[in-house]
């Protein structure tokens, strides 16, 4: 009889062990929520880590902004636990988005992903969504649970740097097209303008009435006289006056200054200009190392982010003069 209450006792507590592990099954405790530890009794975290790693799209971000995080490893795993942690305070920060088939686990404050059942998995895809106002620098940290017994904490990925928001208006060029005004060549003639004058001037006739005195009465008689002007022709060479054409070419406007800074194409180096070289000198960071060097733009050029590239200084319009 004492048999059958101890095999009793027995299949109570296994059952209640199993209920216990099933429940975690359906997503991590919020008791683990700050120690990334499952809740499984004495077993203690399996080391080293097998070769689970988090891959992110990016090793920036800007307020608001998303960063893909993608886990994967070289076994399949049942359970999971994955955060956003600031990397001075620790804090879980910013939300998550495309959960597939995971879900969110209220940390309160913050959230993390967590799985729904207890299927084997080999990838875990999500995306994080940084808080509008930033959160500092901040890196990933995962927990995987192979089985009940075998569990990985802590693993970490690569710092992700915030970097801040600017209101940076893009840069416009306005190229006026070169007009090219051609006048065509005007030949002007003038006509002979004075026709030719004749000047006939009619003979006159003066006669004076005989007088008598006592002197013997005298007749004089004037000839008429004529006088002719021969016409005269004046005549004007006709003139050609020619102009040449003028082109006019406006040089290109530039109506704001350039950015305050550029990335590389890799995305892992930023450049800005140093401020008070007029662009002569700029400042290359490296955003994963947190490092930033001054640099010296080629002799003759000034540094255009633009095209994040040294440049001819008539191009540039440095933003830090």
């Amino acid at each position: 009889m004492a048999f059958h209450h101890i095999s009793l006792l027995t299949v109570v507590m296994v059952f209640a062990l199993r209920s216990t592990v099933e429940g975690r099954s359906t997503g991590a405790l919020r008791a683990a929520c700050f120690t990334l530890t499952p809740q499984h009794g004495q077993n203690a975290p399996s080391t080293p880590n097998p070769g689970y790693m988090i891959d992110v799209s990016s090793s920036f971000y800007m307020p608001g902004g998303h960063v893909q995080v993608t886990v994967t490893g070289p076994n399949v795993w049942r359970g999971h636990l994955l955060q956003a942690r600031n990397v001075n305070s620790g804090a879980i920060v910013g939300t998550w988005d495309n959960l597939g088939d995971n879900q969110i686990l209220d940390c309160n404050p913050g959230s993390s992903v967590t799985h729904t059942n207890s299927m084997d998995k080999n990838i875990l895809n999500v995306t994080w969504v940084a808080p509008d106002n930033g959160a500092g620098n901040i890196f990933f940290v995962v927990t995987i649970v192979q089985e009940f017994t075998i569990f990985h904490v802590n693993i970490s990925s690569e710092v992700v740097t915030e970097v801040i928001k600017t209101t940076t208006m893009e840069p416009t060029t306005t190229t006026m097209e070169p007009t090219t005004t051609t006048m065509e060549p005007t030949t002007t003639t003038m006509e002979p303008t004075m026709e030719p004058t004749t000047t006939t001037m009619e003979p006159t006739t003066t006669t004076m009435e005989p007088t008598t005195t006592t002197m013997e009465p005298t007749t004089t008689t004037m000839e008429p006289t004529t006088t002719t002007m021969e016409p005269t022709t004046t005549t004007m060479e006709p003139t050609t006056t020619t102009m040449k054409p003028t082109t006019t070419t406006q040089e290109p406007v530039f109506d704001q200054v350039d950015p305050m800074f550029c990335m590389n194409e890799a995305g892992d180096t930023m450049y800005e200009p140093m401020p008070g070289t007029n662009c002569k000198k700029y400042i290359e960071i490296i955003v994963a190392e947190n490092r930033s060097f001054v640099r010296d733009a080629a002799p003759g050029t000034a540094w255009d982010t633009k095209i994040c590239n040294g440049n001819f200084p008539f191009f540039v319009r440095c933003a830090v003069p």
